[in-house]
């Protein structure tokens, strides 16, 4: 007991400080964003219609990834400036300090609920939750040339993977701060956590009813998630292996498609969240780049806001200084290390480098189509059709078990829509959206779904897309026939949260008290196989882990240190 105790207050503590590092980080981004565009130091007290404390740690997340890409243009993220810069921007929130803190007002339902209850139940996950295969395969060692190094021009030479580089990576490589690597899990807990603060401040608090419906048939999907086939799975939000970014996908673009959503019904934005809306779109993109669909919507809103009137071109230009800054950046990150604007789109790979092998992105880019099962591969082939795909990816007899958990996800998603559907019929009452909104939602929607067939449909990139089709039920219900007593709703969160982590977690919680994450700098997970002078692989399998000697291409690779900045150059034999 003395050991779950200890173990417990040991995690709740440090995610309690990973938390408050965030927030304190988004707020001074807030506070930058005020004093340059707007020229005040005054801080909004909601953001989206939201409390505006709720949205600073995922704007936090922002502001660290994309400092982050920027600082190691100079300097490896290990190095202890980096610490002292992020840091030092802390304390840009004393710009804007309210020393008044009503504890009364502090210890509400609520803010127990959101930052201590949701928290504390997720962290058991801790207990069973490992690396995902990927976090081996490449994303840990990419990490760890990040934390070792500046900027290496075409690093997509060492492993091609890295290439697909993802924002997640400079945010994960700065949190390698203790031997359990826990903070590492902590960031997809944190996603799991905002988007159920979401849909309770929504439920508790907020007094849109579009995003209150909405976030009740959110709950009920989360509800319903832990039924069906297979034993369930319906595509809401899951505690993914350590070092993938599906979750925080998924949740930012379900959330940033339902403000969008709701900003054109009401027909009215703020600048500040306009700002805030266009950061996070691009983020939703640096995350990862199947993402992109969300610019649809993003740029259909833009079209909005100037036909209305609520904004003129020059407003937009203006509100998009951060993100047009980030994007520079980003877009010199991603040419320098891979030859391409974006990665792995071969179309984009226009230049003259010595290192860059001329062809090599469109085989990636390939491979990147065939392993997301995606529909393109065989819509180009003449010899194939759409029953080919469908056969191949809900009823292959090669990955049957793959199949089968397609086949799952898709089947309970439409059972739980269907009983999400026939429940909006009875609790609420019907609201009408005008054309112009309907025809906006029809093409988003069809849009996502087809961006998904064609280039990757398997159910955690669906995620978002699943997420967002549950959200816009609530744009079509009005006020709720029955009230719902208010603990019965804070009973009903906490149940949906507690079925988050499985059975398995919370018996392993109990019974032995440990972290299942690893040290895989101390772990030795295999024997070097010398390829080269200078290179090795695994005797077995294809996961490099975190040694920087090792890679799976089987040419030999050169980096020059003639520079400032190292050059990476594969060697064709």
């Amino acid at each position: 007991m003395i050991q779950l105790i200890s173990l417990f207050s040991e995690l709740i503590l440090k995610y309690l400080i990973f938390y408050l590092f965030l927030f304190l980080l988004g707020r001074s981004f807030i506070l930058i964003i005020q004093i340059l565009l707007f020229k005040t130091k005054n801080l909004p007290e909601e953001i989206f219609k939201i409390k505006s404390p709720i949205i600073y740690p995922v704007l936090g997340l922002v502001f660290l990834g994309n400092f982050l890409i920027l600082l190691n243009f100079f300097m490896p993220l290990k190095s202890p400036f980096v610490f002292i810069i992020l840091f030092a921007l802390i304390f840009i929130n004393f710009l804007n300090l309210n020393l008044k803190i009503n504890f009364y007002n502090f210890f509400t339902l609520n803010n127990l609920l959101f930052y201590l209850v949701i928290p504390s139940i997720l962290i058991i996950s801790s207990s069973t939750t490992n690396f995902h295969y990927d976090a081996g395969y490449y994303h840990l060692n990419h990490q760890n040339w990040l934390r070792e190094s500046n900027l290496i021009i075409g690093m997509v030479n060492i492993f091609w993977p890295f290439g697909m580089s993802s924002i997640n990576e400079y945010i994960s490589a700065f949190f390698w701060f203790d031997s359990s690597f826990i903070l590492l899990h902590f960031l997809t807990l944190f996603f799991i956590h905002f988007f159920f603060i979401f849909i309770s401040y929504n439920l508790l608090s907020t007094k849109n009813k579009n995003l209150k419906a909405a976030s009740f048939f959110l709950l009920f999907f989360s509800f319903l998630d832990n039924f069906g086939a297979s034993g369930g799975r319906n595509g809401f939000p899951y505690i993914q292996g350590v070092g993938k970014q599906d979750i925080a996908v998924g949740v930012l673009f379900c959330f940033v498609s339902l403000i969008i959503l709701n900003s054109v019904k009401q027909r009215k934005v703020r600048d500040i969240d306009f700002v805030l809306l266009s950061l996070l779109t691009f983020f939703i993109f640096q995350l990862k780049v199947s993402g992109v669909i969300v610019f649809f919507l993003y740029f259909v809103f833009c079209f909005f806001l100037i036909n209305n009137q609520i904004f003129n071109l020059r407003n937009i230009v203006y509100f998009q200084i951060p993100s047009i800054i980030f994007g520079v950046v980003w877009s010199i990150k991603s040419y320098l290390t891979t030859g391409c604007v974006i990665f792995p789109l071969s179309l984009s790979c226009i230049n003259n480098f010595d290192w860059y092998l001329p062809n090599s992105t469109k085989a990636y880019e390939e491979i990147s189509t065939v392993s997301s099962l995606a529909y393109m591969e065989y819509f180009v082939d003449k010899n194939l059709t759409f029953v080919d795909w469908f056969n191949d990816f809900f009823l292959s007899q090669v990955y049957a078990d793959l199949a089968l958990f397609y086949r799952s996800v898709y089947i309970n998603f439409l059972i739980s829509l269907i009983a999400i559907y026939l429940l909006k019929l009875v609790l609420f009452r019907k609201e009408s959206a005008n054309r112009n909104f309907n025809l906006i939602v029809f093409i988003y929607l069809a849009s996502s779904f087809l961006y998904l067939l064609f280039f990757g449909p398997i159910p955690r990139y669906a995620m978002g897309t699943l997420l967002t089709v549950v959200g816009i039920f609530g744009f079509y219900s009005k006020d709720k026939k029955y009230n719902l007593n208010k603990y019965f709703v804070y009973f009903l969160i906490i149940i949906c949260v507690g079925l988050i982590p499985r059975a398995n977690s919370y018996i392993e919680f109990i019974t032995n008290p440990q972290i299942a994450i690893f040290d895989p700098r101390l772990e030795e997970l295999y024997i070097e196989e010398q390829i080269h002078e200078n290179w090795i692989r695994p005797d077995r399998g294809d996961r490099c882990w975190i040694n920087l000697k090792c890679t799976m291409h089987k040419e030999d690779i050169y980096i020059s240190e003639e520079s400032f900045f190292k050059v990476a150059y594969r060697i064709k034999e």
